[in-house]
């Protein structure tokens, strides 16, 4: 059975531009299935639109992302309703961002891989990270 994992902005936006920087809990994920949340997908193109990423444009990021919706490693994810209602009950974090990420490993039962030391000190979803 192929593990399942979802995914963090930072760590998705690590992997394709810095994977030196990810964990090795986080790079050892690699071989996963890894759900990426319709707000990471969101969160990824708001920091390229705001040159956070040097170098990075979107007619860059666009294709990779695009790439993902074949991919068998990946899998973009919709922002279900039943989520975004669930996620008002994540108070430990304060960013909506987060807890709608939160919410969505919770919803399918999966790791999430994150450094976020909010989300990773709220213990409400198991984190895949280097300690």
């Amino acid at each position: 059975m192929i593990a399942e994992h979802v995914t963090d902005t930072h760590a998705l936006v690590w992997s394709m531009y810095a994977p030196s920087r990810l964990g090795s809990a986080a790079t050892d994920a690699g071989s996963a299935r890894i759900y990426v949340p319709a707000v990471v997908i969101a969160e990824t193109i708001m920091v390229v639109e705001r040159g956070r990423l040097p170098g990075i444009a979107l007619a860059h990021l666009l294709p990779r992302l695009e790439a993902m919706r074949t991919s068998d490693n990946y899998r973009l994810t919709s922002l279900l309703p039943e989520v975004v209602l669930a996620s008002h009950t994540l108070s430990a974090i304060p960013d909506i961002f987060d807890r709608l990420i939160v919410a969505e490993a919770i919803h399918r039962g999966t790791p999430l891989i994150s450094k976020d030391s909010v989300i990773r000190q709220s213990a409400l979803v198991t984190t895949l990270w280097d300690s």
